[in-house]
C-alpha cells in the first residue's frame, strides 16, 4: 500500500463537470486520464473515500474510487457488453428461482419477491418465468433487449448496474434500488433472503455473519453511488 501523500481532498467544478483534488493536484484514473465526474456529490464521495485514508492507503476500502474509474476507463469502452452483462442477471434473475421447501421459505420468498416482479412487469411490461429448484428456466427472448436498453449507455451507471446486480444476483432488485423502489436495506434483505431464513432457522456463526454485515455495508454504498447520479449537480 501507498503512504499518504497529500493533506487533504477537495472538490471543484471544472469544465461540464467535477474534479477531486489532493491538495492541489487534480485526482486522475489509474490510466492516468483526468478524472471528471458528472455531479458534484459523485465526486464528494470520491473525496471521501481520499479523505478517509490514514497513514497508508487502501484501495480495497475506497469503493467509489473504484467504481467511477472502472467506468471511465474501461466500461465506456465497452458500453454493449457491459449492457448485455447486466441483462444477463435478468435472464436468472434470483428472484425467478424459488424453494419448493420447507413451506415457510416458499411463502417467505413469495411474500417478498413476488410484489417485486410485479413492479418490474408494470414499470417495464416485461413477464418472467418463476421455477423452483436449480435448473434453468427459458425468459421471454425479448427481455434480454429490453433490459439492456433500459440500463442505458451511460458508463457511470452501467458500472454502478453491473455492480450491484453482481452482488444481489438480479437485475430486478438492482433497478427497483436504482429507481428508490426500495432503499439498500431493503435490497439486502431481499437478495440474502435464504441466508438470513437458515440464520433464523439455524444460528448463524462469527465468519457468517461477518460475511453479510460487509455486504449489506457495500449495498449501502452502491445505492449512495447510484442516488449521486442522479443528482442535479449538487443544486437542490
Amino acid at each position: 500500500m501507498t503512504r499518504r501523500f497529500y493533506e487533504e481532498a477537495s472538490v471543484a467544478a471544472k469544465d461540464n463537470g467535477f474534479v477531486v483534488k489532493l491538495d492541489s493536484h487534480e485526482l486522475k484514473t489509474p490510466a492516468k486520464a483526468p478524472l471528471i465526474l458528472p455531479t458534484e456529490e459523485m465526486a464528494q464521495l470520491v473525496a471521501d473515500d481520499w479523505a478517509a485514508q490514514e497513514e497508508t492507503i487502501d484501495s480495497s476500502q475506497m469503493l467509489f474510487m473504484r467504481l467511477v474509474s472502472t467506468a471511465q476507463d474501461r466500461v465506456s469502452t465497452v458500453i454493449d457488453e457491459t449492457a448485455e452483462a447486466f441483462a444477463a442477471y435478468g435472464m436468472s434473475d434470483l428472484l425467478c428461482y424459488r424453494a419448493d421447501n420447507p413451506q415457510r421459505l416458499v411463502d417467505r420468498q413469495a411474500e417478498a419477491w413476488d410484489p417485486l416482479l410485479e413492479w418490474a412487469r408494470s414499470r417495464y411490461d416485461m413477464s418472467f418465468e418463476v421455477t423452483t429448484g436449480v435448473l434453468p428456466v427459458s425468459q421471454p427472448i425479448d427481455n434480454g433487449a429490453r433490459l439492456a436498453a433500459i440500463a442505458g449507455r451511460d458508463a457511470y451507471r452501467l458500472t454502478g448496474l453491473a455492480h450491484v446486480s453482481a452482488l444481489l444476483g438480479s437485475a430486478i432488485l438492482t433497478l427497483a434500488l436504482d429507481e428508490a423502489h426500495i432503499d439498500a436495506e431493503q435490497a439486502y434483505q431481499l437478495a440474502f433472503l435464504d441466508d438470513l431464513y437458515q440464520i433464523d432457522e439455524w444460528g448463524s456463526d462469527e465468519e457468517a455473519e461477518q460475511r453479510l454485515e460487509k455486504i449489506a455495508l457495500e449495498i449501502q454504498q452502491s445505492a449512495r453511488y447510484l442516488s449521486a447520479l442522479s443528482s442535479d449537480s449538487g443544486e437542490e
